[in-house]
């Protein structure tokens, strides 16, 4: 591209001033050198106040060089000058866009699709300000109609596949950045990007690749850096995310991204003190980042502050993923201390075990005078109905149920944020003592066997392989004599009792009256039947707890699985205090653990 011509009212010295000055910034301009770029511009701007080009290239200049403040009166003045150029329109909602100005910068670039409709920079300028603003079907039309012009236009299928990945739509977003790839195969952002959506789909092995590759295409890619970083704690490796974080953190000078998924590989290794030091250090420069806040709540709860824990615990739904959609109820959310008489509906959220952890404060407030409304999942509605006295409650369902919004409530508020103060820790569940009283007959028989139930399994979807045991990891349980083991396993399949039965033989009891699945009531009776309960980290172990029964909980390697009731260390949680917790260490196998269980339960044999 060679300089434009300078105006024609200008001397033909002058003029021929002007261009040379413009084209010796355009080539400073190319090859990076921003200063003195900036000094030739403005020396044409002081010659010919009237080039708008010097005006465009100046401001696209100040922009690139992070002072999009500087480039907003300049673009402005040129516009004020001459409004029918969509280049000037183009630079100027880039600059405001840059800034943070997103509305203005929608207003420009519409102004600019108005004057060039067809253009490549005006249409995916366009394409940008919408997205800018969270409008991804918009935003992705505009990549679209620019595409249609630009099929070779890698820019626009990253960032169409960046709206598809908004809307859920990861399989096409994956098409959209392959094609991307297909145009700049060089393009380290189209790598990266093909990685983070491998990612998103929990195929970490793939995005791994493409992380690397984008890495040897850049080696000093932060980018790349932190989600390659995230990628690896996902698959239990934190400890080689924790170097490739701190290179990330040199490079943008403590970037707040950067910072955060460091906290988040500390927390991982079970480093809590470290980690929340690390989330703090985040958020004092980023603090309306909800993930970070969310994953701080969790460090702290895990480091029993609660009062830290539960004020960031509210952030939860300001993420990319909340636990459930934020109800739009017709009641105000209830907010006042004054709770004596009020109807108020309660909603659950999150997991049947999170559910059962945050009821431990519904106590509280019925004791205050609430009259109390619980909607949730239909499961655990008979077992609440004989625990909680004078609660009604409503089934979960995808749509709410109409005669629930025919009701009168003065208020509502998800049962989350109900936890204000440390879990008081109280036995809250009750079971049908005549029917436990029937089933530990049964189970016992003639024997004076002690009672052991097990639960080995997670159903989880993303960490259940790793709160999960194999059924050879109970082989050191299968010598102990005076003991006979119960199933409590949710989805138990027929090959597992196979084997377990092969393991203890005629020991090995499965009760064919109880759905552990769906029948929550029966397994909680079961689980008083027994004398202990053995459990992975599932709802098993939160039934044991909140029945306040004995349980023995094989808590996972460090990581993501350390759900916050686990506490950091020791051996017991203010949450359940029946529960005795058997830990390992980062990366160490359960075989430590099972060892260390089955000296207890011969001891509980005798």
């Amino acid at each position: 591209m060679s300089a434009p011509p300078p105006s024609d009212t200008l001397p033909a010295a002058s003029a021929q001033t002007v261009l040379q000055d413009l084209q010796a910034g355009l080539e400073a301009h190319r090859r990076g050198d921003l200063p003195a770029a900036e000094r030739h511009y403005r020396s044409v701007l002081q010659a010919a106040p009237d080039t708008l080009d010097a005006f465009n290239l100046l401001g696209r200049l100040l922009v690139q060089a992070g002072r999009a403040g500087d480039a907003i009166p300049l673009l402005r003045h040129a516009l004020d000058r001459n409004a029918g150029q969509p280049g000037l329109w183009v630079s100027y909602a880039e600059a405001l866009l840059t800034y943070g100005a997103h509305e203005a910068a929608r207003e420009a670039a519409e102004k600019a699709r108005q004057l060039a409709p067809k253009d490549p920079d005006v249409l995916y300028v366009w394409a940008e300000t919408q997205r800018a603003a969270s409008a991804w079907i918009a935003a992705a039309d505009g990549y679209r109609m620019l595409l249609a012009v630009r099929p070779d236009h890698a820019g626009a299928w990253l960032q169409l596949a960046t709206c598809l990945q908004a809307t859920g739509d990861l399989p096409a977003a994956k098409q959209a950045v392959e094609r991307a790839v297909q145009h700049a195969p060089q393009a380290p952002e189209c790598h990266n990007n093909l990685g983070s959506l491998y990612a998103a789909s929990d195929d970490h092995a793939v995005a791994l690749t493409h992380f690397d590759r984008a890495l040897t295409l850049r080696p000093n890619y932060p980018a790349a850096l932190i989600n390659k970083a995230a990628s690896l704690r996902e698959i239990a490796r934190a400890a080689e995310a924790v170097s490739l974080l701190q290179q990330a953190i040199t490079m943008t000078d403590g970037h707040p991204q950067a910072v955060a998924g460091l906290a988040q590989a500390r927390h991982s290794l079970g480093e809590i003190d470290e980690a929340r030091q690390l989330y703090r250090n985040a958020l004092a420069r980023q603090p309306n980042d909800a993930e970070t806040q969310w994953n701080y709540a969790l460090a702290s709860l895990t480091a029993g502050d609660f009062a830290a824990g539960w004020q960031a615990y509210a952030w939860r739904w300001r993420k990319a993923a909340p636990p459930l959609p934020h109800r739009a109820w017709p009641w105000p959310v209830w907010t006042e201390n004054d709770i004596a008489g009020k109807r108020l509906l309660i909603w659950g959220e999150q997991g049947l075990g999170d559910r059962l952890l945050l009821l431990q404060f519904l106590p509280a407030l019925i004791e205050d005078g609430a009259k109390v409304t619980l909607e949730t999942d239909p499961r655990l509605i008979p077992l609440l109905q004989r625990s909680f006295a004078g609660v009604d409650f409503a089934p979960e369902a995808t749509h709410v149920d109409q005669e629930l919004l025919q009701r009168q409530f003065d208020g509502h508020r998800p049962l989350g944020d109900l936890a204000v103060t440390a879990p008081p820790g109280q036995p809250i569940l009750r079971a049908d003592l005549a029917r436990s009283s029937a089933m530990s007959s049964r189970y016992r028989g003639d024997s004076q066997d002690r009672l052991v139930g097990l639960s080995w399994r997670s159903a989880n979807p993303t960490l259940g392989a790793a709160k999960s045991l194999r059924i050879a990891d109970l082989t050191p349980l299968a010598a102990i004599a005076g003991l006979r083991f119960v199933c409590l396993q949710y989805g138990a399949t027929a090959e597992e009792h196979a084997a377990l039965r092969a393991l203890f033989g005629d020991r090995y009891i499965v009760d064919p009256g109880v759905d552990a699945q769906n029948d929550l009531a029966a397994l909680a009776d079961q689980i008083v039947a027994l004398d202990l309960t053995v459990t992975v980290s599932n709802i098993t172990a939160h039934l044991a707890g909140s029945l306040g029964r004995p349980v023995w909980l094989l808590a996972p390697s460090v990581g993501r699985s350390l759900f916050f009731y686990l506490m950091a260390e020791g051996e017991g949680t203010p949450w359940y205090p029946g529960m005795q917790i058997f830990r390992r260490s980062p990366g160490e196998a359960p075989e430590s653990q099972l060892e260390a269980v089955a000296k207890g339960l011969e001891l509980l044999a005798k």
